[in-house]
C-alpha cells in the first residue's frame, strides 16, 4: 500500500542507475526488482477488516458521545474529534485496497490520489496532536487542580480542537501539493514529485516537529502522572483496585500510539535521510522499504483499535455505546463517574494534601 509521503525517487546509486522505490517494488540496475508477493494477499485482507471493524467502531463511539442526553465530559470532546479524524481516514482505505488487489495499480484517478494521501497526512498530524491535547488536560487535570479549573471549560477545548483541525489541514498540503500519477512499468503509480533537497530538509524538519516533538511531549506528561500516580498508590495501598486500573490504562493509550505509529515514522524518516544521501546503498532502500510495508498496517489498524480500548477501560463511554446499541436496556448507572474522575479527585486531594503539608512544614520552620 502506498500510503502519503512513503515513496521516495532516490538521488543516483551510481552513475548510470536510478532508483525509484515503490513500497512493493524496488527498482534498480544493481538491485533486482523485488516483490513481496505474500504482503500483496496479506493487506487487502487486513485493510478490509481494519475499514469495515474501524467504521463500526467509531460511528458507534461518535453516535454515543454526541447524542448522549447527559453532560459530556471535557475529555469527550477529544474523544469525539479523534474518532471523526479516524472515520474519515478510514472512508479512504477501499481506494487503497484496491491497488493492492491491482498489484499496484492505481486506477481511480489523481484527484483521489491527491485527496486520499492528504487525509491519510491529516489524520495523522490530528490524532498525534489531540492526544496531546488529551494528555496535557489530563496532566492538568491532575497535577495542576487548581490551574485546570480556570482553563478547562467546553469553549476552551472546543477552541483548541478547531485549532488542531486547522494546523493538520495546513499540515498536510504538502502532501496534497507532491502527489501526483506516474507511468512506470506499464502501471499508473500515485507516487510523490521529485523533491529538491530544500523540500526534503523541509519534509524532514515536518516531521520531526510535527509528530516525534508531540510523541515526546505526551510521553514527557504521563511519565509525570505515572510518578504522581506510583506515590499516591504507595500511600493509598495495595486495596485502591481503581487507581491500579488508571495505571493500566495510562501505558495501554501510550503504548497502543507509540505501536502503531512510531516504527511508521522511523521508517518514514529513514526514508527521508536517504533521499538526501549522495549515494544510499542498495541494503538500506530494502531495509527502508520493507520497514514501511510492514509498519504500515500497525499504524492504520490504530483507527479502529481506539474505541475499543475506550469500551473496554472506560466506563462512562461502554455505557454510552452500550446505550446506543440497545437504547431500551437500562444500564446501572449508580455513579456517572470514570476512571479518570476517580483518578482526578483521588490524586486532586493528594496533591492538595501534600501542599497542605509542606505549607504546615514551612510555617513550623519559620
Amino acid at each position: 500500500m502506498r500510503t502519503a509521503g512513503l515513496e521516495m525517487e532516490l538521488p543516483q546509486l551510481s552513475s548510470m542507475a536510478t532508483v525509484t522505490f515503490n513500497y512493493d517494488y524496488y527498482y534498480d540496475d544493481q538491485c533486482q526488482s523485488q516483490h513481496l508477493q505474500y504482503m500483496s494477499t496479506f493487506l487487502p485482507i487486513l485493510y478490509s477488516v481494519v475499514f469495515l471493524v474501524g467504521i463500526v467502531g467509531n460511528s458507534i463511539l461518535i453516535a454515543a458521545l454526541v447524542f448522549k442526553r447527559r453532560v459530556q465530559r471535557l475529555i469527550d470532546i477529544f474523544i469525539i474529534n479523534l474518532a471523526t479524524s479516524d472515520f474519515i481516514f478510514l472512508i479512504t482505505l477501499p481506494f487503497w485496497v484496491d491497488m493492492e488487489v491491482s498489484d499496484e495499480n492505481w486506477r481511480v484517478g489523481s484527484f483521489l490520489c491527491k485527496a486520499s494521501s492528504y487525509v491519510i497526512s491529516v489524520n495523522m498530524y490530528c490524532s498525534i496532536l489531540l492526544l496531546t491535547c488529551m494528555s496535557a488536560d489530563r496532566y492538568l487535570a491532575i497535577m495542576h487542580p487548581s490551574i485546570a479549573r480556570r482553563v478547562r471549560t467546553r469553549s476552551y477545548s472546543g477552541i483548541l480542537c478547531i485549532c488542531v483541525w486547522l494546523l493538520s489541514f495546513c499540515l498536510g498540503m504538502p502532501t496534497l501539493l507532491s502527489r501526483e500519477l506516474k507511468n512506470q512499468y506499464g502501471k499508473t503509480y500515485c507516487t510523490d514529485k521529485a523533491m529538491t533537497e530544500v523540500k526534503q530538509i523541509m519534509s524532514l524538519v515536518l516531521l520531526i516537529l510535527a509528530f516525534f516533538f508531540p510523541l515526546l511531549s505526551i510521553l514527557t506528561f504521563y511519565c509525570s502522572i505515572t510518578k504522581r500516580l506510583c506515590m499516591h498508590y504507595q500511600k493509598a495501598g495495595k486495596q485502591d483496585k481503581k487507581l491500579r486500573k488508571s495505571i493500566k490504562i495510562v501505558f495501554i493509550v501510550v503504548a497502543a500510539f507509540v505501536v502503531s505509529w512510531v516504527p511508521y515514522n522511523l521508517f518514514k524518516l529513514m526514508a527521508i535521510l536517504l533521499r538526501l544521501l549522495k549515494q544510499p546503498d542498495c541494503f538500506s532502500g530494502r531495509v527502508a522499504q520493507l520497514g514501511i510495508k510492514v509498519s504500515s498496517p500497525f499504524a492504520f489498524a490504530n483507527s479502529c483499535a481506539n474505541p475499543f480500548i475506550y469500551f473496554c477501560f472506560d466506563n462512562y463511554i461502554r455505557r454510552a455505546m452500550l446505550q446506543c446499541l440497545c437504547p431500551r436496556v437500562k444500564m446501572s448507572s449508580n455513579s456517572s463517574d470514570t476512571l479518570d474522575t476517580h483518578l482526578s479527585h483521588s490524586l486532586s486531594n493528594f496533591v492538595a494534601g501534600e501542599y497542605a503539608t509542606r505549607k504546615r512544614k514551612r510555617s513550623v520552620s519559620l
